[in-house]
């Protein structure tokens, strides 16, 4: 159903800007963001719940110029908070917030994308040490991007890859639950009518 969610974690907004600036050569997914690692190393990582990672990516490609695309691709029921981390003392953020609208465009960048080797391995998986881990690795493959964290909405985003080169896309937001595996459930469903 329509409306705005809060998306928990902003992985979504964050992996797909990064694609969308490597595709369009404003900054290489090879571009350094830590120490040793990646953009496309803390992308890996942040598909996997590394909510740090998500941060070093967001830091590195800047507040302000993922507002300006957000804008700029007509994203314009997203917003951009942040990534909330949960050690003693951190910075309270702003939700992020968005459409399922919205989200399914961002996963379109993404799939856009998927005929490449280092893309897939970015965002294959999405559910791993998830309630829907066990939907990977049968027949149809998963690519996409999942929030974590402890509090805030949740977001399932994946493009499944069906035999017959035929991918659909399939975008759950969910907030103000009573347990993360709501979202889950929502998402389950939606995989059920697939078969």
């Amino acid at each position: 159903e329509g409306g705005l969610f809060d998306m928990g974690s902003p992985d979504l907004i964050i992996a797909s800007c990064a694609i969308d600036f490597d595709t369009r050569g404003v900054m290489p997914l090879d571009t350094i963001s830590s120490r040793y690692e990646t953009l496309a190393d803390q992308i890996a990582m942040l598909r996997e719940g590394d909510l740090e990672a998500c941060r070093r990516v967001g830091d590195r490609l800047e507040h302000e110029r993922v507002d300006s695309w957000l804008a700029t691709k007509g994203f314009t029921s997203t917003t951009y908070g942040g990534t909330q981390l949960y050690w003693p003392g951190a910075p309270e953020i702003d939700p992020n917030t968005s459409s399922p609208d919205d989200c399914m465009g961002m996963l379109s960048i993404i799939e856009s994308r998927l005929d490449e080797a280092e893309i897939r391995r970015l965002v294959r998986n999405p559910f791993t040490r998830t309630e829907l881990e066990e939907l990977q690795g049968g027949s149809a493959t998963i690519y996409g991007l999942c929030s974590r964290g402890d509090d805030g909405g949740r977001l399932r985003a994946a493009v499944i890859a069906l035999p017959g080169d035929h991918r659909i896309g399939i975008v759950v937001l969910a907030d103000q639950l009573c347990c993360e595996a709501k979202a889950d459930l929502a998402f389950r469903m939606m995989w059920e009518a697939l078969k």
